[in-house]
């Protein structure tokens, strides 16, 4: 087996001050679906959306994420239908949806614990 074909998947977690209001966002805003949770009380939780999975974790520091770099880069297949959707769920739009010169038509949202999550779309 090559060290390529020994890798499965990955993903990303997110340190959140308020779980419940993390998988709120996720599933009601952006149509994601909670797959997980544990703990009693639950402080960790799972959501996703075809193969992109987001792993919730209840932060306990006071860690804030970077204001300035992506937290997770999203491909999608209908960027337009996406952007839209985000706009009528009120979700904070921190860079409206455009043409990059890097060939990709992608935008950037900010979930409620200001991580910032760009979805794109190769132009």
């Amino acid at each position: 087996m090559s060290n390529q074909e020994n890798f499965s998947h990955s993903a990303v977690i997110f340190p959140v001050s308020n779980l419940e209001q993390s998988i709120d966002f996720y599933t009601n805003k952006l149509g994601f679906e909670k797959t997980f949770e544990w703990g009693e009380p639950m402080y960790y939780a799972v959501v996703k959306r075809g193969g992109v999975g987001i792993h919730l974790t209840k932060r306990s520091d006071g860690g804030r994420p970077s204001k300035y770099h992506r937290a997770l880069y999203v491909f999608v297949n209908d960027i337009d239908k996406l952007n839209k959707v985000c706009k009528e769920n009120s979700v904070h739009i921190v860079n409206d949806l455009e043409s990059r010169d890097y060939k990709m038509r992608d935008f950037d949202i900010e979930d409620p614990d200001g991580f910032i999550i760009t979805f794109g779309k190769q132009d």
